[in-house]
């Protein structure tokens, strides 16, 4: 039975990203050559609608909480934890935004493809000290032109056993764009009708040296499972004159909200 309906969420699942790729496309014929910010408005305004398909696919309900400090028509820096390719999809399901993603993932089968054509910021790890990062000139700009951008600073997937520590650099993003942050706090809370657990947790969690298409394999074979979002008030800071301190001291701020708040649940 479990076989059956992983081949079935497969199907749907390549029937959509063909749709959605085809969907993509064709804004990016459209619109890209004379303006890119309208190709990306675009794309990032109809995510939640390809976000809620796939994970109704998937099988996947979302509970969201906080949803009064999100402000429609208002651009954020979206920052959340991070455990799993899955996030992606789940974020996508309430918030009209653009990724910021390893670089790697622009090679992946399928997945790579449609994140490049839908404007993912790609993060090149191997341009290290004080090298210039294109990927941060590209967060600032899209935050300026009043789009949302979601960050993952944990910079890698974790078990959801904690939430791990964030990289710094990148919060001088929303510091000299002017923009403010929503930390958002990112929990599994049930798998197939059970608690997440350690004993669980792997069924959704994707980190350390798992491999992708045998996770993916045992995610369609769930029935369901369950997330919770809790959006927490909107930070702002305007820039300071040590802006590389300053973006340390709101890493750690914005680290121990979306902690503290994943430990208590």
């Amino acid at each position: 039975m479990k076989t059956i309906r992983a081949i079935i969420k497969l199907i749907l699942l390549l029937a959509a990203w063909l749709v959605l790729f085809c969907f993509d496309l064709l804004i990016l014929i459209l619109f890209y050559p004379f303006s890119k910010i309208t190709s990306r408005r675009i794309s990032t305004f109809c995510g939640p609608f390809w976000g809620n398909l796939f994970t109704k696919i998937l099988g996947i309900r979302i509970d969201v909480k906080g949803i009064e400090n999100y402000q429609r028509g208002q651009n954020y820096c979206l920052i959340s934890n991070h455990m799993s390719y899955l996030d992606i999809l789940i974020m996508a399901t309430v918030f009209p935004t653009l990724f910021v993603s390893r670089h790697d993932v622009k090679y992946w089968p399928l997945l790579g493809t449609i994140a490049w054509i839908r404007g993912a910021i790609f993060v090149d790890r191997t341009i290290t000290g004080t090298q210039q990062k294109p990927h941060i000139n590209k967060i600032i700009k899209y935050l300026q032109n009043g789009l949302n951008v979601l960050i993952f600073p944990e910079g890698k997937t974790s078990n959801g056993e904690s939430v791990l520590p964030f990289k710094k650099t990148i919060f001088s993003c929303p510091i000299k764009a002017g923009a403010a942050i929503l930390p958002i706090t990112n929990r599994y809370a049930f798998v197939d009708g059970e608690p997440f657990s350690e004993q669980n947790r792997d069924r959704v969690c994707w980190y350390g040296g798992m491999t992708f298409l045998d996770h993916i394999w045992n995610v369609l074979k769930l029935r369901k499972f369950e997330v919770v979002l809790t959006i927490h008030p909107p930070v702002y800071e305007p820039a300071e004159e040590d802006w590389l301190e300053q973006a340390r001291n709101l890493s750690v701020k914005i680290h121990d909200i979306i902690e503290r708040s994943y430990l208590e649940s």
